[in-house]
């Protein structure tokens, strides 16, 4: 349902499979200044042309740039990447999905109505554009 778009930006169209996927929300990366980073992979989708138009993604972007995270043997170090920013990402979804009524999850909860949540409550963000940004910065 979630993935990290991928690092291979600044380049337009070199977004990742699964996350240039409709049912998948891509996410791409961003420092702390809210600036997009640089190895963030961009859209639009590509899999579509030349017969139509590729889809607008990431679809929203999260902090994936000098995180702190644990080392393998002990202490912390810093990390980078949208594989840094994808799993705050699924956190927001496992929030979301928390306030759910357990006996209505089955009727409201699927990709899409994540999707839509997430994108809908996304924060956008000034300069960068919707193929480098989605809806903008994920926003609980």
């Amino acid at each position: 349902m979630v993935s990290a778009i991928g690092n291979d930006g600044p380049l337009y169209g070199t977004l990742n499979n699964p996350a240039d996927q409709s049912d998948v929300i891509g996410v791409g990366g961003i420092d702390y200044s809210d600036h997009i980073a640089s190895f963030s992979s961009r859209g639009m989708s590509t899999w579509e042309l030349p017969h139509g138009y590729g889809r607008v993604k990431p679809d929203v972007v999260a902090y994936g740039r000098d995180i702190m995270g644990s080392k393998i043997s002990s202490g912390c170090k810093s990390l980078s990447g949208t594989s840094v920013a994808s799993p705050v990402v699924a956190g927001v979804v496992c929030l979301l999905v928390s306030v759910i009524p357990e006996p209505d999850r089955k009727n409201l909860l699927n990709p899409a109505s994540m999707k839509q949540a997430l994108v809908e409550g996304a924060a956008k963000l000034a300069g960068p554009n919707m193929y480098e940004q989605g809806a903008g910065r994920v926003d609980l």
